[in-house]
């Protein structure tokens, strides 16, 4: 009896319910196309009141005309098209499953808009003519906004359609058919959206590391690298060897290297041009890190070098501990995919960063290169022997035997064709310095040293760089 009394009310809330989802579909659904087509019109007021005019005119260079405005009108033209689709199509879910893989062009402009921004900036300080124009267009009636505020509107599109296409997934019933299209539709719309913020997170990336390198004294070490990028960087006490006192050291992690530096500058601004002298740089393959017993206590490890830091809270400290870990993770699962592991490394102290006759420059001081690529066959070939010009280069470690006194710049010797009779590849057993050595005449009258011709498509061992630590 009572059962039967309830079922009314509950059938009668059910209706008012899908009535009041149907009522908010409905709201999101003229919400996607009103606001496409009210930033149309921005992006079209954009177009007439100051691309195309400036275009024209030819107030500014063609250059930086590309930087600001170049993204502008295929913006326009895809979300021309993509409001076309959402006016005919039924559902609103297949008309974005067909542009998002082309919403992608949005990364291009949201990766250039700082970029765009600096230089409007700069050409409206400099450039009166510019100036002038683009105040005289914001105060137009039917603009009435400022350029700037134009040029982000596309920045907030991508994450607008994500935002709206989630409210009218919660307002769909799970059982019509447009649900699974627009789930479909969202996921598209959130790789888009994810793939643009990748692009922005690795430019604002490579401008810290730039901004780190041009903080470094002398420009050392460089950082700049492919495949480097910045992760963590903050202010640390480094703890002396009797735990009497600590001093404020700054340091930087990169995903395969940590630094570890003073900083110079009197108001301790560390983004100022030289303001951190590089102390040592910890090959991060090599390092660990581990809490020690006391607040924000922890000790980093690489090899010989062994520091003890304290933070300023412990969990400051259990953050930089749990970091520089995963760093150190993800790099020896990069390693891991690589057929050889690099030469090991020791760390690199701050004289060293300095020393200009490394081991690589010692190399490459005498650098041969082969002009003909048939090395193998018994054919005359040139060999152009690259001497270095720098008399003043060599270090009192240097040996400077080998420098020839009849040769100061690059010149083309003729070696001898390889005898007919000899048959096959025979194996090169000099090194570089001895082949220089060999076929380097001793005087300005006499020719060169002909022993038994060498093949050199010479197989040169990986170097180690092995550096003795000289601790402070």
């Amino acid at each position: 009896m009572s059962i039967a009394m309830d079922s009314p009310p509950a059938q009668h809330e059910s209706i008012e319910e899908k009535e009041r989802k149907l009522r908010l579909r409905n709201r999101v659904l003229n919400e996607i196309i009103s606001s496409e087509e009210s930033y149309i019109t921005q992006l079209e007021m954009l177009l007439n009141g100051f691309v195309r005019p400036v275009r024209d005119k030819n107030i500014i260079p063609k250059h930086s005309f590309s930087a600001i405005f170049g993204d502008i009108e295929p913006l326009y033209a895809l979300n021309v098209v993509l409001n076309e689709e959402l006016k005919k199509s039924e559902n609103v879910g297949s008309a974005f499953c067909k542009i998002a893989p082309y919403l992608k062009l949005y990364s291009t402009y949201a990766h250039d808009y700082e970029l765009a921004i600096s230089s409007l900036q700069g050409l409206r300080k400099s450039n009166k003519a510019f100036e002038a124009f683009v105040s005289q267009q914001e105060r137009l009636p039917h603009i009435s906004r400022k350029l700037e505020a134009l040029l982000i509107v596309p920045i907030q599109r991508v994450p607008r359609y994500r935002l709206l296409l989630t409210e009218l997934i919660v307002h769909t019933e799970e059982q019509e058919e447009e649900h699974a299209i627009l789930n479909a539709a969202l996921k598209q719309i959130e790789a888009v959206a994810h793939h643009i913020n990748e692009q922005i997170r690795e430019h604002e990336n490579m401008q810290r590391m730039i901004r780190i390198q041009r903080s470094l004294a002398q420009g050392n070490p460089k950082i700049i690298s492919p495949g480097r990028r910045f992760i963590k960087e903050g202010s640390l006490r480094k703890v002396s060897a009797d735990s009497e006192s600590a001093h404020n050291r700054y340091f930087i992690l990169f995903n395969d290297m940590l630094l570890y530096c003073k900083v110079r500058s009197p108001s301790n601004e560390i983004d100022l041009k030289g303001s951190l002298v590089c102390s040592c740089v910890f090959p991060l393959r090599h390092c660990k890190a581990e809490a020690v017993v006391g607040d924000g206590l922890f000790r980093v490890t690489c090899r010989d070098e062994s520091l003890l830091l304290c933070s300023d809270t412990a969990d400051q400290g259990k953050q930089w501990v749990e970091t520089i870990n995963a760093a150190i993770e993800q790099l020896e699962a990069n390693f891991r995919t690589l057929r050889k592991e690099s030469s090991s490394r020791r760390p690199i102290r701050k004289r060293q960063l300095h020393q200009k006759d490394s081991l690589m420059r010692k190399f490459h001081q005498k650098k041969l290169t082969l002009n003909d690529p048939r090395v193998c066959q018994p054919s005359s070939f040139e060999v152009e022997v690259l001497r270095s010009e720098n008399t003043g280069s060599h270090s009192p470690r240097q040996s400077p035997t080998l420098k020839s006194t009849c040769v100061k710049s690059p010149r083309l010797m003729k070696l001898p064709k390889w005898p007919e009779s000899c048959s096959g590849s025979p194996s090169f057993p000099y090194s570089p310095r001895k082949l220089l050595a060999l076929i380097a005449p001793t005087s300005p009258n006499c020719s060169p040293v002909h022993e038994a011709p060498p093949v050199f498509n010479f197989y040169s061992p990986p170097i180690q760089t092995d550096f003795t630590v000289n601790t402070e």
